[in-house]
């Protein structure tokens, strides 16, 4: 079969791919919007909380590494000033909105400088129990002149779900649910009824995702803890310590696996900790040889440099390249984790390769990744199913293809070339 035909098929396959998807509600973005280190956009958080059956609190962090500090007039301080409004919607994209509001923030600078720091806020939502919704979140800064959106999924179709938990390591609100060995996190939870908590351990490890054009099917995780404790619940909260590693399900009903899940990562997460983890996330771009050599060398550190020194061809591409790489692996971990390291999902795959696709589109069931001119025979386009999982609702699994080998292929040459892939097709 010629090439021209092979690419006849894959345009007509992905036309007929997203035509059976038009009744979806979809929002597009850029890719800047997703996930970009380079990018000088504001990281704001948001977490929801469910109080009662019909209130839920948000509770928000935005970081103010990028928010833009100006001063009134000479005689006083720097300022960044930031409007929030939020929208709940039954799903994204919904012309009916259920409640909504807006409030101001302010943060002062330092005396000499601005530190890196959050400001937070929280707000209440009219949230009923027995069904879902959507929070549409805009945060502006009104020094900057711009504007970012966050969404938030808020859960409330059960009294199981995590957001029926409320996490606090060292006094303070988590924004996040990875933690370190033996840190000790309070969780509280608005269910008077219980007396105590069921806490399933998994200790597995996960290995990297299979290429995008693999037949094979992936190994299928089955809901089998390895140990199994229980912790009383009482004054409306309990204790629990991180284990070293693996991550913890807490679940109230033990005859259902929702709940909440509490991972342990080393102090570097999102970021890659040391020589085993830099070789491991390598494996998308190392033939077997490689890895194997640098997984069983008795110097990893100087193995796996070794290995970038040979595709950069000079210390300071190599440099370059290890930063681009493993910061897409970062962000990667940041924006994919499930139940596994996010460099290991489909999508933290085809991030790495790839790089920051050039549109993508989200919708309740899906999101599809385009790279290239839309209108161009050969731009590809990758399709992520959301899945069921117990875990966490971050779990999208891509619809593989022969049809992408090829292009898979070309993006690993690249890389093993010195070139940082996509940077040359910008």
């Amino acid at each position: 079969m010629t090439q021209l035909c092979k690419n006849s098929i894959f345009l007509l396959l992905c036309l007929v791919l997203v035509s059976c998807q038009t009744k979806r509600q979809y929002t597009s973005k850029p890719s800047k919007s997703l996930v970009n280190p380079d990018s000088e956009l504001l990281e704001v958080n948001a977490i929801a909380y469910h109080l009662n059956d019909s209130l839920s609190m948000t509770f928000l962090e935005i970081k103010n590494e990028n928010l833009l500090y100006k001063r009134p007039d000479t005689t006083k301080a720097f300022y960044a000033e930031v409007r929030v409004s939020y929208k709940l919607l039954s799903e994204p994209n919904s012309r009916v909105i259920l409640d909504s509001g807006s409030f101001y923030l302010n943060d002062r600078a330092g005396e000499e400088n601005v530190q890196v720091k959050s400001v937070y806020a929280k707000f209440r939502l009219k949230a009923f129990l027995g069904t879902n919704y959507y929070l549409d979140i805009r945060v502006f800064d009104l020094n900057k002149k711009t504007k970012y959106s966050k969404g938030l999924n808020v859960y409330k179709y059960n009294k199981l779900t995590e957001q029926n938990y409320l996490i606090r390591h060292k006094d303070q609100i988590a924004f996040k649910n990875n933690f370190l060995k033996d840190d000790e996190l309070s969780i509280s939870c608005a269910n008077s009824a219980l007396s105590k908590i069921t806490v399933d351990c998994f200790f597995k490890d996960f290995g990297p995702a299979l290429p995008p054009f693999s037949s094979k099917i992936p190994d299928e995780f089955k809901y089998k803890p390895d140990s199994v404790f229980e912790t009383p619940f009482t004054n409306g909260e309990f204790k629990i310590t991180m284990p070293e590693k693996g991550f913890y399900h807490i679940i109230s009903d033990s005859k259902k696996n929702e709940g909440l899940t509490l991972y342990t990562y080393d102090i570097t997460f999102p970021g890659v900790s040391n020589s085993d983890d830099m070789i491991n996330a390598t494996r998308y771009i190392m033939n077997r040889e490689e890895f194997e050599n640098c997984k069983e060398s008795n110097e990893q550190k100087s193995c796996i440099e070794q290995f970038w020194l040979n595709i950069g061809g000079s210390n300071e591409r190599a440099r370059e390249l290890l930063k681009r790489y493993y910061g897409r692996v970062k962000e990667a971990n940041k924006y994919y984790t499930s139940y596994a390291q996010g460099w290991k999902s489909d999508r933290g795959m085809i991030y790495i390769v790839f790089g920051p696709p050039t549109n993508t589109y989200r919708s309740k069931e899906d999101e599809i990744w385009v790279y290239g001119n839309e209108a161009n025979p050969s731009t590809l386009r990758f399709i992520f199913n959301k899945t069921q999982n117990p875990f966490t609702d971050n779990d999208f699994v891509l619809e593989r293809s022969p049809f992408f080998k090829e292009a898979y292929y070309t993006a690993v040459d690249y890389w093993r070339q010195g070139v940082v892939y996509m940077d040359s097709k910008k």
